[in-house]
């Protein structure tokens, strides 16, 4: 595998994730991580370097969901899940809980 060709691959992964995030599909982990290791071994057989890979997964954010990674991290609201859930069921020991 070439240089050229692998970078080429990298996009089309990205690009790939990105669309199915901003279609509100959750992506599973083992994608993420399929990814992760995909280009943790074009570093480690001299194909490409971590900066090239953070240009190209840059860039693919900024066409798919026309805003940087980190302009999307702060435009996203804290889940409101963790707001309103009620843990005081919690607060007391579980050998005292009775359901």
């Amino acid at each position: 595998m070439d240089k050229p060709t692998f970078l080429n691959e990298v996009e089309r992964r990205f690009t790939q994730l990105f669309k199915a995030s901003k279609g509100g599909y959750a992506i599973p982990p083992a994608e993420r991580h399929r990814l992760q290791g995909f280009m943790q071994a074009g570093v480690f057989m001299n194909l490409c370097n971590r900066s090239e890979l953070n240009a190209i997964m840059e860039k693919t954010h900024l066409a798919i969901f026309r805003k940087t990674i980190e302009e999307r991290k702060l435009d996203t609201p804290v889940s409101w899940i963790y707001e309103e859930t009620d843990y005081s069921l919690y607060e007391t020991p579980a050998y005292e809980r009775r359901y």
